[in-house]
């Protein structure tokens, strides 16, 4: 028999709401300070984070018209059971991440944590200073690596126990085997475009180089000195004008990336603000919002785009096809950045010596160091979703652009167009067989961005 409060798919989708917003506070809570994070933020809502739910949803026969939200309920529930189990490696990662135990060999020559080092990387003045950075970071991996390989497995074993094979077969609509085998094509797709990338841009063949030269520090024609909500509004001439996206912390200015990233920030905010306030949570939300990450990707590659310099910096075009084709690099170096992030996070195999060493030369010229193995990159639970986005947003970008031109984030009825695609739920389809494709279209604009 199903329990009745499970049958109450509107009373259960409310309380999966509250969870998500307990867990988010709790990981921010984390975020800023390990030591004042709740104990359990499932307290009063272990019924949305139990199998006992899951198994019961599984058992419900709903009407047709409540079969989408009977089904995002179960795939929340899962992921809420994936959290639970794991809070307590969440919470010592954020304990070893902060823990101040690095030696950084500055200028200022001083203890520092992984975190700090990571935050000292992004902001690194020359490529001298950024392999200090990365050596503190290193010398923080070891305790992070015992922690994600001790979570990885526990992953897999809660999945085992939920039926599946693995966490991602209830995570996107892909398998395992398709995501795996759409980024190993993407890397050897954009292998020669990378080496002569990294030639052109790099001060050595090694990983800090790369990092370095991935901020895009050169680029800095054209962007205001602070980054701001302000700022990211008017970008689109006030668009959306109907929302307001909430957003957290911005990165702080250190190259034209930083301002990639903050419009793929903003862009991942406007689409959560679009969902209807009618729907309900487990169906204007996904646990791996690829609709969410797409409109991300969208926004974050503008910088690659000469006609957004043009238009928004307002610079020349001879300054903006340069400046765009720096910050194309930059999208190269995190889309395959992206893909060793799936392939060395996969908790089924997870971050092996021998691919980790092989996936690194390939990503950076040089091999990272080992100490890292594990600990980088930090493995998402939602990163089979964001690679999706990667791939798919190609595809997406051009057809704006055929239906309202190359400053389609000028034009209000492309942002109206916008809100109108995100008043469905958000559980989208994935056909597999198009994430082949969609990793080649992606390589050949890359080049052409590169050309």
């Amino acid at each position: 028999m199903v329990d009745r409060d499970v049958a109450d798919l509107l009373s259960l989708d409310r309380d999966v709401g509250r969870a998500f917003a307990a867990l988010e506070a709790f990981r921010a809570s984390l975020a800023s300070d390990p030591a004042a994070a709740s104990d359990d933020p499932f307290e009063g809502l272990r019924h949305v984070a139990g199998k006992s739910t899951w198994d019961a949803l599984g058992e419900l026969s709903p009407s047709a018209a409540d079969v989408p939200l009977r089904d995002g309920l179960r795939r929340w529930v899962n992921a809420f059971v994936h959290a639970r189990i794991g809070l307590g490696a969440e919470r010592e990662w954020a304990q070893q991440a902060s823990a101040t135990r690095s030696r950084f060999g500055g200028d200022l020559p001083r203890l520092v944590s992984w975190r700090d080092a990571w935050r000292g990387l992004a902001s690194s003045r020359n490529a001298a200073e950024a392999r200090l950075w990365l050596d503190a970071a290193a010398q923080g991996g070891p305790p992070l690596t015992t922690v994600a390989t001790t979570r990885a497995i526990r992953r897999v074993e809660v999945a085992h126990r939920m039926g599946r094979e693995h966490p991602w077969d209830d995570l996107v609509p892909a398998s395992r085997g398709a995501l795996r085998d759409a980024a190993s094509q993407f890397l050897r797709a954009t292998e020669d475009l990378s080496i002569v990338s990294r030639e052109e841009a790099q001060e050595g063949e090694d990983p800090a180089s790369a990092f370095f030269a991935a901020s895009a520090r050169e680029a800095s024609s054209g962007w205001p000195a602070r980054l701001t909500h302000a700022w990211l509004r008017d970008a689109f001439r006030g668009e959306p004008r109907d929302t307001v996206p909430r957003l957290d912390v911005l990165p702080r200015p250190a190259g034209g990336a930083s301002f990639a990233r903050a419009l793929h920030q903003f862009g991942f905010a406007v689409r959560l603000s679009l969902a209807p306030a009618s729907l309900p949570f487990a169906l204007a939300r996904e646990p791996a919002f690829v609709g969410a990450h797409r409109l991300a990707c969208l926004l974050g590659a503008l910088p690659a785009d000469p006609e957004f310099h043009v238009r928004v910096l307002g610079l020349g075009k001879s300054t903006a096809r340069a400046q765009a084709r720096i910050l194309a690099r930059t999208a190269l170096f995190e889309a395959r950045a992206r893909a060793v992030r799936l392939l060395l996070g996969d908790e089924a195999a997870f971050a092996p010596a021998d691919l980790y060493s092989e996936l690194t030369v390939r990503l950076f010229g040089s091999p990272l160091d080992e100490r890292l193995r594990g600990a980088w990159p930090a493995m998402r639970e939602d990163e089979p979703a964001r690679f999706i986005a990667v791939l798919q947003v190609g595809g997406f970008r051009r057809e704006l652009r055929d239906r309202f031109d190359v400053d389609w984030f000028h034009n209000p009825r492309a942002w109206r167009y916008l809100h109108e695609q995100s008043l469905g739920p958000a559980h989208e389809a994935v056909a597999p067989d198009t994430l082949g494709a969609s990793a080649d279209r992606l390589a050949r604009e890359l080049e052409e961005a590169l050309a």
